[in-house]
């Protein structure tokens, strides 16, 4: 049932990263992190997968508070790990800035079969946006593994484009450029603000919305297939708005030892502290080498779904069963709550229901 059928465990390998993103929702703290938390633990790795494995299928998924490829070398023990405990290849999945070498694109070319990078269209759109560390371009080598990545036809490879609010009209033009890098997939996102990257203005989502509609349309001429995370469950109705609050809801293991129900989550209360700790479900117990889990926390994400919200926030929703609450993290950074809603998400929910068709068959990508 829509998005929620993309089911992984998930690793934020490192809270190192090599760029500096104008618009990052995620907190980085430099020096400020224990070297402990920096870089998730081989052995908290392995103990989720042997819990997630024995009732879930195999798969696996890196992402990052930093950078998943900066820690390459801990990406490359999980993954062998991961295959040794399944006993075959497991599915394995990446989300990344696509800022690396040779050496990781050529490990990505041969064991990953899902790649989403994050990219946000031409140089005059990307660089500025998405420079290095020492504040240069990045677009020269992000568009080069971009192209590599879509020409392998054993890899799913489709690329994460951020919008400014000056920019959401331009969504067909970055749809295009990516059409001559050979992609085929493309998620559009506003770039969203939150309590860490409070510089970034609240983003009128229904402005992007507006745009967004003939983007998806055009995308549909081309033979290509544009989501945004406000309609990615608009080709069936769901129960739950994705895997962060299906039961059991699919974990996500943090680089310093949590396990949280989604990437906006993506640290402990030490480094996170706020609203979003709600996703916290579970601790790992370096001592003991065994993850302590939160039954009271989970049942509170697990019954984050139609059922509930359509007795709180989300009641007599027209498209509620189409949209399930919307992203956990975005929402809840604004409203405050797992449970609540914002009004700025529903509105552009609702704007995109009425002009793209619900139920007309499953979408070919999920992506995050």
């Amino acid at each position: 049932m829509g998005h929620w059928r993309k089911q992984c465990i998930s690793f934020f390998v490192s809270s190192n990263c090599n760029l500096n993103c104008v618009y990052c929702y995620i907190p980085h703290f430099g020096s400020r992190i224990d070297p402990a938390d920096k870089v998730i633990d081989l052995d908290f790795a392995i103990a989720g997968m042997k819990d997630y494995f024995a009732w879930a299928e195999p798969s696996i998924r890196f992402f990052s508070a930093g950078e998943a490829t900066v820690e390459f070398r801990r990406m490359v023990e999980i993954t062998e790990a991961a295959n040794k405990l399944a006993g075959r290849k497991v599915k394995v999945e990446l989300q990344t800035n696509g800022y690396f070498g040779e050496e990781v694109a050529s490990w990505i070319d041969e064991n990953v079969d899902v790649v989403w990078v994050s990219c946000d269209g031409p140089p005059e759109y990307h660089d500025p946006q998405r420079p290095n560390l020492g504040g240069r371009p990045t677009s020269n080598v992000v568009f080069e593994n971009i192209r590599r990545f879509a020409r392998n036809p054993r890899i799913q490879a489709g690329a994460r484009a951020t919008y400014f609010q000056q920019n959401f009209g331009r969504q067909i033009e970055v749809l295009e450029f990516f059409r001559s890098l050979g992609l085929k997939y493309v998620c559009g996102a506003p770039a969203y603000s939150s309590t860490v990257n409070a510089n970034i203005a609240v983003p009128i989502l229904v402005d992007f919305a507006q745009y967004f509609v003939p983007a998806f349309e055009h995308a549909r001429k081309i033979g290509m297939f544009y989501q945004t995370h406000l309609m990615m469950n608009f080709d069936e109705e769901v129960t739950c708005y994705c895997r962060a609050a299906t039961r059991p809801v699919h974990p996500q293991l943090t680089s310093d030892g949590y396990v949280s129900c989604c990437d906006w989550a993506c640290f402990g209360p030490k480094y996170l502290p706020g609203v979003l700790q709600q996703c916290i479900f579970g601790k790992w117990d370096r001592e003991k080498k065994e993850i302590i889990y939160y039954a009271e926390e989970q049942e509170r994400i697990e019954t984050r779904d139609v059922a509930h919200l359509g007795e709180g926030d989300c009641k007599d929703c027209p498209v509620l069963k189409h949209c399930a609450g919307g992203c956990i993290g975005k929402v809840m950074v604004r409203s405050n709550d797992l449970h609540k809603m914002d009004p700025n998400w529903c509105a552009a929910v609702q704007y995109l229901a009425r002009h793209i068709p619900q139920n007309a068959g499953l979408y070919p990508v999920r992506h995050s």
